[in-house]
């Protein structure tokens, strides 16, 4: 797989949707529909703060369903969690 030159975050959204362009160059309902879904559900609300937050910011916790732990880390480093 060969990744761009400038792997900047601004690049990959727009490689991205430029598969989901049609030929107006206009993203198309579905795949506007398809990335406000990923948005609303990439991440958990933490249990202790009640932000949401994306996964990165908890701590891996392999008994649990969804594979993190319930409060994020800087809860944790607080000791509220």
């Amino acid at each position: 797989m060969k990744t761009p030159a400038n792997n900047v975050p601004e690049d990959r959204v727009r490689a991205a949707a430029g598969r989901y362009d049609d030929e107006r160059g206009t993203l198309t309902a579905s795949a506007l529909a398809a990335l406000a879904r990923r948005q609303a559900t990439a991440g958990k609300v933490c249990a202790r703060c009640g932000e949401r937050l994306p996964f990165r910011a908890y701590r891996r916790d392999a008994t649990r369903f969804d594979g993190v732990y319930p409060t994020c880390n800087r809860c944790v480093m607080r000791g509220s969690g």
